[in-house]
């Protein structure tokens, strides 16, 4: 386990040379997820891996890695816009958003046996929370006209939820992810959210 901390702090401190701040929760995850993949292609056992490989690996190229999904993020939430939403349809998407956890919280089981499905599910999870976070203040600072009740969704909270349901729904729709009460309650909620995302602008 020393190995593996040694680890652990130098993807970070990698990280931190790059520009990015690492939790070193998530930098365990990472490595977890490493050690798990590569020492079953190896064919030898994870303490083994952590053990006689694990200190020389080269942690850059996995920096890199990490650092591009950063960049790509940015300019996702860059080039979106802001949008104004009646009450109505954000409440709509945000019963959606809760969905979309729901629907993972359902499925925890599952996801955990999969390098792929961990962090898609993880993925999920971080998106919607990171939206009804800055909903909640959006909500709160509502503006009501002659027309109605309207939210103002930041640029971020846009491709947040954005990403939460398009990712939800592709899960949901591939059988992936399960509500567990049949195949046509699935296909029912996909379609609502699917209908849900659409009250967003388009990318």
């Amino acid at each position: 386990m020393t190995k593996f901390q040694e680890a652990v702090d130098r993807l970070r401190e990698e990280s931190r040379r790059r520009g990015l701040d690492i939790s070193e929760v998530t930098a365990q995850d990472i490595l977890a997820d490493l050690v798990t993949s590569t020492a079953a292609t190896l064919g030898v056992r994870e303490e083994t891996y952590v053990r006689s490989h694990l200190p020389n690996v080269d942690l850059a190229d996995l920096v890199t890695h990490l650092s591009q999904a950063n960049d790509a993020q940015r300019r996702e939430v860059a080039e979106a816009s802001p949008a104004i939403v009646s009450m109505q349809d954000t409440g709509r998407l945000i019963a959606s958003l809760a969905q979309a956890v729901r629907c993972v919280s359902l499925n925890h089981e599952r996801l955990a046996q999969g390098h792929r499905g961990k962090w898609e599910a993880v993925g999920v999870l971080d998106d919607a929370s990171n939206c009804l976070t800055l909903l909640g203040e959006a909500v709160s600072n509502s503006h009501t006209s002659a027309q109605g009740t309207a939210v103002l969704w930041s640029d971020e909270s846009v491709v947040y939820a954005r990403r939460a349901l398009t990712q939800a729904i592709s899960n949901i729709r591939d059988g992936g992810w399960t509500f567990a009460h049949g195949p046509q309650l699935d296909a029912d909620v996909a379609t609502r959210m699917n209908a849900d995302l659409k009250l967003l602008p388009a990318e």
